[in-house]
């Protein structure tokens, strides 16, 4: 019995220990990137990030659910649409942009549809028209441009928006503690690391690592068939929002790994160009992020996406901002 209850507490020491630096350890799990690796970047690289956001946001999110016009103030005819980086707040682009051009932007939320679908379903549901919205900016992170643009259902009809469900384990703390030490073992850990030729990051303590999702690689898998069917499908998206006179300009939000690829210490590692061929179509307005952005890095500016997390920070929000702005004021608008 004695040596039952010495072993006993020997594992139940060995997991208050594991529980106990589980807990210290989540307290400083900050950005995305630190979420889904577990990984430790403490607070003050986000503190010292905020200090430079803008005051006020102009951005007004906007959920549709009745399919009605889309009622907007007479000075705010730019409206956007997109993933993650689109969803930004203070921070984002949009916010960026509507300082620079002077008045609100509405991002219209897409709830649970694809962002192609999204678009066309607003125009084929008149909720959007020119009357309401002269530039429609569609974003999309460039690991899935190529999936959103194949796949587009040019009939498709507005639905309201279903709510997602969360998943119950990931609010759990025994399944938060066994992915903790799971990723601890790196086993199946959804976050690669890549070291850097050149101080990228102002964080302390990895100011020369990269940190990336494992999807950013997803362009491994991508056919040329499907790259022709996107952009086949962008072609005849533009046109269907030409027909109401709008002008759609196409952002590609660029994956963090093509951004930072030129400067890792692995010159073996492939380079994604499956979006490339996007931004030479006759008569669609593509901007493709990644070039701007990498001379942002080459030119030694830090920070242009944040260490901890897979989206730009406001320093590439407010250069993609002004590069729309340019775009939006050579369209006449």
């Amino acid at each position: 019995m004695k040596k039952f209850i010495i072993k006993s507490l020997f594992y139940f020491i060995s997991f208050l220990c594991i529980y106990g630096i589980f807990i210290f350890w989540n307290g400083n799990l900050t950005g995305d990137i630190g979420r889904l690796g577990k990984i430790s970047f403490g607070k003050d690289y986000v503190q010292y990030l905020e200090k430079n956001y803008l005051t006020d946001n102009l951005t007004i999110d906007t959920l549709i659910t009745f399919c009605e016009k889309l009622q907007i103030d007479e000075a705010s005819k730019v409206c956007t649409i997109g993933d993650s980086f689109s969803n930004q707040g203070i921070y984002g682009y949009q916010n960026y942009l509507a300082h620079l051009l002077g008045f609100k932007i509405i991002n219209i939320l897409r709830g649970d549809k694809e962002l192609s679908n999204m678009a066309i379903a607003l125009l084929n549901s008149n909720i959007i028209d020119s009357s309401n919205c002269s530039i429609f900016i569609l974003s999309s992170v460039d690991r899935y441009v190529i999936p959103n643009l194949t796949y587009i259902d040019f009939e498709i009809q507005y639905e309201k928006p279903l709510l997602k469900m969360n998943d119950k384990n990931k609010n759990n703390s025994l399944y938060d503690l066994f992915s903790f030490i799971r990723l601890n073992l790196n086993y199946d850990n959804p976050i690669f690391e890549h070291s850097l030729k050149k101080e990228c990051f102002t964080h302390r303590h990895f100011s020369k690592i990269l940190f990336n999702y494992k999807e950013d690689m997803n362009f491994l898998n991508t056919q040329k068939i499907d790259v022709a069917k996107a952009k086949e499908n962008l072609i005849l998206l533009n046109k269907k929002f030409s027909e109401k006179g709008i002008k759609l300009i196409f952002l590609i939000a660029a994956d963090k790994y093509d951004v930072y690829r030129p400067f890792m210490a692995d010159n073996s590692l492939p380079i994604d160009t499956t979006t490339d061929e996007l931004s030479n179509i006759s008569d669609v307005f593509v901007i493709n992020t990644k070039p701007m952005l990498q001379e942002m890095v080459q030119n030694g500016e830090k920070d242009v996406y944040m260490v901890n997390d897979t989206h730009w920070s406001y320093k590439a929000s407010e250069a993609v901002a002004r590069e729309l702005a340019n775009a939006i004021d050579s369209l006449g608008f």
